[in-house]
Parts: structure tokens; C-alpha cells; sequence
């Protein structure tokens, strides 16, 4: 009987910097001719991760023509990012704290991801960077009207409508389920204005001004019904999915990077779907999902302004994927690294997987049908500049 050994391609290191880059010759195959490579995280700042997906940008950028990274992160912010790689002023750690969202611009990795963009752009066809989600951690919708001003011809008024809309920076990550507890009432007429801006951008004829611009909107939504603002729906991946087409219009074949449950193809734990289900159809062939999973390691908690020792998952600060997880099970390779590709490994591999981890808790899932591949990393650290 084959073993997960027999079907992994193993990828000798992590370093984006290492010159010798054979070990990803495995991703053409997988890769082929999709347009869109989502490539995912079971835990948000983890230096493994970071890396992964800095390593995997730079391949498909210089042997694939791959021309944008998006991240799961305000798409309103993260113009000021794409200003920064092609060769705007301004520090980098500001510029990554300020223009990305989720806190994971606080990570020194994301920083190196940053400058070697900047440093390629200087010499070769640009890479850009985008944000795919809401605004302001979904409670302010001022960066979506920010953004969408400074690309549609001035009116008067417009200052006092950024100022209206401006509810205040968040302090962490609202609850999913229901509007923050320091959500406040949205001020009266903000909704009609914000509306009048949609309406103003698609005059304009702009479709990033109109994806601010309806970003905004979204803020006003979550405020009023949560993540979850009616069955079925799951109001961040609708916005991600919407905000990708935008992105296709622009760009010919993009890297998506964001946490597995918001890219897999199935319905993630709370029942809604998926970015990697909202676009498959539409897709087809050029969509391509790469799911994560991981060994033994630190799971850093997602509220990084929590005191340091009060920024881990679990009170060792670790955790341990149980035997029936994927996690688990492609972790019997015993190799450092590895990529397997799920659409031709053999399905009785997989048979007892019931779920993976994700962050500190345990998704149910069906890898086979969630994902076109994974990346298997041993084990995980906290990212530089999470826990200090």
C-alpha cells in the first residue's frame, strides 16, 4: 500500500532567499494555467506560513508570470501598500502596520515579503499588492471612503463626510457572530451618504473607487447583523470573492493568501461558503486551492494588543493535531516540508480524516473535496514581532 511518503513532493527549505528554488518545480503541475493560486494558513502569525507563502509568490512570479499578491486584509488600506512596492515613500513596518489589516502587517516576515516586491519592481514587470477585505476590521468604514475619495472627483462636502465616517480605529478582532461591544449607533444619514458615494463611483467609472466605496457599505452591514448577517451567508467571503473579481479585471494571474477556511472549495465551520466555493464555477480550471496544515508548534492568538503572555491559543502556548486530523496524517512523511497533490493521491490515504487544525480548534473537513493540494510545514513558531 502506498504511503503519504510515496505521493509528497518534498520541499527542502522555507527561505524565500535560497537561490535554489528546484524543490517547487512541483507547483507547475499543479499549477498548470490557473489564473488564481489561493494558497492558505491554519494559523495567522506564524513565521512557517509567512514564509511559505512569500517563498511560493516569488516562484510563481519569476517562472510563472504571476503578477499580484492578495491578502486577507482591507482592500482600502492596502492601496498604500501598493503605492509603498512601487516605490512610494515611507517605512516599511508603518506602512504594513497601517495599510494591512488583521494585525498582520506586524510581522517582520511580511516586511521582507514587502521589500523584496519593492526591489523587483525597481527592475522587472511590477508585482502588485492588494487587500481583498472589508475595511477597517469591519467597524470603520472610513478607509473605504478614504479610498474611494482619492479616486473620484472632489465635491463639496466630502471632508465632512470622511470626518461622519470615521467611527473610530478598532482596538481588536469583533466577535463573528453579532456587532462588536463597543459598536456604536451608526450616525444618522452616514448609510444614505455611503450610498451616494456608490453611486458617485460607478460614474466614475472606477472600479476600485467602487469596491471602497461598497466596502464602506459592508461596514455598516456587519455593524447591524454580524459576520452573519442572514442564513448561509458569511459576509467577509462574499466581500473577499467580490473584491477578487475586481482584482481579475486587472491583473492576469494573481496569489491569494489568506486562512484555509476562508479559501477552501466546501462550506467552512460555520456552515457558509468559501471563497474557493463562491468562485469555483465561475473559475473553472483557473482556480487552483492550496490548503496548509502543520506538525506540533505555537499557535499565536489573533489579539495581539492581549498582554505577551496572554497571545497564545492555549495556556502551554501549543498544540498537538490528534491522529485523525490531515494534519496528523500527512505529517507520517517525516519530511521537514512537503507538497502533496490531492487530486491524484490515492483516496484510501485519506480514509478516517475528519477534520484539520485551524488556529487553536479543530475544522471539520473532507480534504479531498476542500482542496486541490496542501502544504505540509512540521512545525510552527510565532512570527517575528508578534510576542515581543
Amino acid at each position: 500500500m502506498r504511503t503519504i511518503r510515496d505521493v509528497a513532493a518534498p520541499l527542502h527549505m522555507l527561505d524565500p532567499d535560497a537561490p535554489d528554488a528546484s524543490d517547487l518545480e512541483a507547483l507547475r503541475e499543479v499549477v498548470g494555467d490557473a489564473r488564481v493560486v489561493c494558497l492558505g494558513e491554519s494559523a495567522h502569525f506564524t513565521t512557517e506560513f509567512a514564509l511559505l507563502h512569500d517563498r511560493v509568490l516569488r516562484f510563481l512570479v519569476r517562472e510563472l508570470g504571476f503578477s499580484a499578491f492578495v491578502l486577507e486584509s482591507g482592500l482600502p488600506e492596502g492601496l498604500a501598500v501598493d503605492d509603498w512596492v512601487r516605490g512610494g515613500a515611507g517605512d516599511v513596518a508603518e506602512i504594513a502596520r497601517t495599510g494591512i489589516t488583521w494585525s498582520l502587517g506586524r510581522c517582520s516576515e511580511m516586511h521582507d515579503q514587502l521589500r523584496w516586491m519593492r526591489e523587483r519592481n525597481r527592475a522587472a514587470r511590477p508585482v502588485r499588492f492588494y487587500g481583498m477585505d472589508v475595511p477597517g476590521w469591519c467597524l470603520n468604514p472610513a478607509p473605504g471612503v478614504a479610498g474611494c475619495l482619492a479616486r473620484i472627483p472632489a465635491r463639496a462636502g466630502d471632508g465632512e463626510l470622511l470626518a461622519t465616517a470615521d467611527l473610530g480605529a478598532p482596538g481588536k478582532a469583533p466577535a463573528p457572530d453579532a456587532p462588536g461591544p463597543d459598536t456604536a449607533t451608526v450616525p444618522d444619514g452616514l448609510e444614505q451618504r455611503i450610498d451616494e458615494l456608490v453611486e458617485r463611483a460607478e460614474s466614475a467609472a472606477d472600479r476600485l473607487a467602487l469596491r471602497c466605496a461598497r466596502g464602506a457599505r459592508s461596514v455598516l452591514e456587519f455593524r447591524r447583523g454580524g459576520l452573519y448577517p442572514a442564513p448561509g451567508r458569511n459576509l467577509r467571503n462574499e466581500v473577499m470573492a467580490e473584491n477578487l473579481r475586481c482584482i481579475l479585471q486587472r491583473e492576469e494571474r494573481i496569489v491569494v493568501a489568506a486562512h484555509n477556511v476562508h479559501l477552501q472549495r466546501t462550506p467552512a465551520f460555520d456552515g457558509t461558503a468559501a471563497i474557493g466555493g463562491l468562485l469555483a464555477a465561475e473559475l473553472g480550471e483557473d482556480l487552483v486551492v492550496i490548503g496548509t496544515t502543520r506538525g506540533p508548534g505555537i499557535v499565536p492568538d489573533v489579539d495581539l494588543d492581549a498582554e505577551p503572555s496572554q497571545r497564545f491559543a492555549t495556556p502551554a502556548g501549543r498544540i498537538t493535531p490528534p491522529p485523525h486530523s490531515l494534519d496528523a496524517i500527512l505529517d507520517t512523511a517525516g519530511l521537514p516540508h512537503h507538497l502533496v497533490d490531492l487530486r491524484r493521491a490515492p483516496a484510501e490515504l485519506f480514509t478516517g480524516v475528519t477534520c484539520m487544525a485551524g488556529e487553536n480548534l479543530l475544522v471539520d473537513i473532507d480534504p479531498r473535496q476542500a482542496f486541490d493540494a496542501v502544504i505540509h510545514v512540521r512545525q510552527i513558531t510565532p512570527a517575528r514581532g508578534t510576542a515581543d
